[in-house]
């Protein structure tokens, strides 16, 4: 007898058209087969609420003799339809009549693990976790297609004890609130889930998929922050939905400029840029990380140029809600996910020619930068942090700081926001790098280091405006090339 009880998801709906039993849940509809009596109380008991199977074959039969059915058909016909509807099938491990978890499909692809509960050691997956949803501690994964309710505190021990390899008799020593039975079902739930694992000699094999191990060359948060950005593994809101329209108006395209003095820079030629500098391809080709800078500082009207060509802004374009573009959007010289436009500089300049040390924000807008109040060593802890990630280079002459205003993103797009910035980061860093090149500068890309020192350093809100790049910038080295003045065989022509 089975120990786990089945229902049908919560909405799901059974339909009978031109004699054809057909099933419509959250990811379409599925057809079972043709229409019969004891297949459609069968299944219309299973959306009622939870039944065991064992009972439900014996209605079956009984029903199909008082409809002069011969049963063995409709119970082969009964167990087809489970199995193709697992991924609206809910799970329920109980004692008596009291839930004790419940296991909810996330996907299309949700099918039971096959097979009984291993006699081996048993453990909890490594990326399971437990977290509040919907007023229900819920145990996840991102290696599981469901989400397990935790609908009894006595479902508490076994979880803490599976924390590492425990065999059965282990559990039941340990376990006195839970019954055999009890336990036997919740130990079947989270293994049909996926989310228990035997451990010995098939569970060492950490690159098979049935192993409470992660996969070789993962850690938890990444596995989890992946999983996260994906579309199709849960049942969440995904893409371009716009989740916050009803709630509160979208950010603005660029931010109010800062409050400080500013000072302007200076707007580049870019026709002149445009006959002199190298070709696309001598730039990109002699890209590289360059940690090293020359006895004269950077310029004023460089870093303004530099600025100007990366990450200006280009044209400011309103709100279209007829197009479905609900908020206002800019162009810039690099892209970005629905033209959002989230990344903000923020530099810390060590030595510039034309400007005093200190902490500024860029205004794309307006090509000026605003000088910001900060502690006399906030510079210095930027560039101790950039020495770290650099393998203690020296410190540049300007360290930028790309900080994302998130919000611009999740007013738009749910669940992989931060995935979205991530990857714009990476185009800005690029962009910067490149535009570096080509004026003959100094560069080099900073993926890591404490998200904290730039919030302390130019006062970020938490959560709204975060740390996500970091790009060095500073003269070019007497030793190093120098492409300020390119070759007269790689102009442009």
């Amino acid at each position: 007898m089975s120990p786990l009880l089945l229902s049908l998801y919560p909405g799901t709906a059974l339909h009978d058209h031109q004699g054809l039993l057909t099933v419509r849940h959250r990811w379409g509809r599925t057809p079972l087969g043709p229409h019969t009596p004891p297949l459609a109380e069968a299944l219309h008991t299973l959306a009622a609420g939870p039944t065991a199977i064992d009972e439900m074959a014996d209605r079956i039969n009984a029903r199909a003799e008082s409809c002069g059915l011969p049963p063995e058909p409709q119970l082969a016909l009964f167990h087809h339809c489970l199995d193709r509807l697992g991924h609206t099938l809910q799970r329920h491990a109980t004692h008596g009549s009291r839930p004790l978890a419940t296991a909810v499909p996330l996907a299309p692809e949700a099918a039971p693990r096959p097979g009984p509960v291993p006699d081996t050691p048993l453990t909890l997956d490594r990326a399971a976790h437990l977290r509040p949803v919907d007023g229900q501690l819920a145990l996840e994964s991102p290696r599981s297609r469901f989400r397990v309710r935790v609908e009894d505190p006595r479902t508490a021990t076994p979880l803490a004890l599976l924390a590492r390899p425990a065999s059965r008799a282990e559990l039941g020593r340990h376990c006195h609130e839970l019954p055999e039975g009890a336990l036997t079902a919740l130990l079947t739930l989270l293994h049909s889930t996926g989310f228990l694992h035997p451990v010995g000699d098939a569970g060492r094999d950490a690159g098979r998929a049935d192993t409470a191990d992660l996969p070789s060359g993962w850690s938890f948060h990444e596995l989890l922050a992946y999983d996260g950005a994906r579309a199709g593994p849960r049942d969440r809101l995904y893409g371009p939905v716009f989740p916050l329209r009803d709630t509160e108006p979208p950010p603005p395209p660029v931010p109010r400029p800062a409050t400080g003095r500013t000072i302007p820079l200076r707007r580049p030629d870019l026709d002149r840029a445009a006959r002199e500098d190298r070709t696309f391809t001598d730039v990109l080709e002699s890209r590289a990380s360059r940690r090293t800078y020359g006895e004269r500082p950077l310029t004023r009207d460089q870093l303004g140029e530099l600025l100007y060509r990366a990450a200006r802004v280009r044209t400011v374009l309103a709100a279209r809600p007829e197009d479905d573009r609900p908020y206002a959007v800019t162009s810039r010289p690099y892209p970005s996910a629905g033209s959002a436009y989230e990344l903000e500089l923020y530099a810390a300049v060590h030595r510039c020619q034309g400007l005093d040390r200190g902490l500024y924000h860029y205004n794309p807008l307006g090509h000026a930068l605003t000088a910001l109040p900060g502690a006399p060593g906030a510079v210095d802890g930027l560039l101790r942090e950039a020495s770290a990630a650099t393998g203690a280079a020296p410190p540049p002459d300007v360290h930028l700081t790309l900080v994302s205003r998130i919000k611009r993103l999740s007013w738009k797009y749910a669940a992989h926001s931060y995935a979205l910035t991530l990857k714009n980061t990476g185009v800005l860093l690029q962009t910067l790098s490149l535009v570096a090149t080509a004026m003959g500068l100094s560069g080099c890309a900073v993926g890591g280091g404490d998200s904290e020192t730039p919030v302390r350093a130019f006062g970020l809100a938490a959560h709204t405006e975060i740390p996500v790049g970091a790009f060095l910038l500073g003269s070019a080295a007497a030793d190093g090339p120098n492409y300020a003045t390119p070759p007269a065989s790689t102009r442009r022509r």
